[in-house]
């Protein structure tokens, strides 16, 4: 809902506040049905980012974390749409593995997975 530029028009013919695009866009925003979400969720977003700005991350973040999902956001500095910085990619790999570790058990032994670093 804060992506308000000329993406809409071009995807839906009108502005946001024209016809009934509203409601078409909040009936189909996340945000709407945030409080069926049961899924642990790791953001991870540039603060560079020109495409998806980081407002939207924020917010459903925060809007997670109101209905009590297992929510974590990692904010990469001087990053864009995907991250190029060396050190920002090991991070996010190591973060995906131990989110992973923590959130699939070892389907052989019924325990936590031990991979990862």
């Amino acid at each position: 809902m804060t992506y308000y530029n000329q993406y809409e028009q071009m995807e839906f013919g009108a502005f946001p506040h024209q016809n009934n695009l509203m409601d078409v866009l909040w009936e189909r925003s996340a945000l709407k049905h945030v409080a069926k979400v049961k899924t642990p969720t790791m953001f991870m977003h540039g603060e560079n980012d020109s495409d998806i700005p980081i407002a939207e991350t924020e917010q459903y973040y925060i809007a997670l974390k109101d209905v009590g999902v297992e929510t974590i956001m990692v904010r990469y500095p001087r990053e864009g749409h995907g991250l190029r910085e060396t050190r920002h990619i090991v991070d996010s790999i190591d973060r995906c593995i131990a989110c992973y570790v923590k959130h699939f058990p070892d389907t052989n032994t019924g325990t936590r997975s031990s991979t990862g670093r």
